[in-house]
């Protein structure tokens, strides 16, 4: 129960992750390059948060 239950989680933070990136990506208030340096962190968290799924995933099988 405990792996579906963590499953869950993280693909609701998953989901917030891309919220985030949306966000970002439409925002104009900042330069490029700060810009650039934000998706480019989120993009990395967003990818850990993909490889714990499947793991899980797999673990689940």
């Amino acid at each position: 129960m405990e792996l579906k239950e963590g499953l869950a989680f993280y693909k609701r933070c998953l989901a917030d992750c891309d919220r985030v990136l949306a966000d970002l990506l439409a925002r104009d208030d900042l330069t490029e390059s700060r810009k650039e340096a934000l998706i480019d962190k989120q993009l990395d968290v967003r990818n850990k948060l993909k490889k714990t799924i499947e793991v899980i995933e797999q673990l689940l099988m």
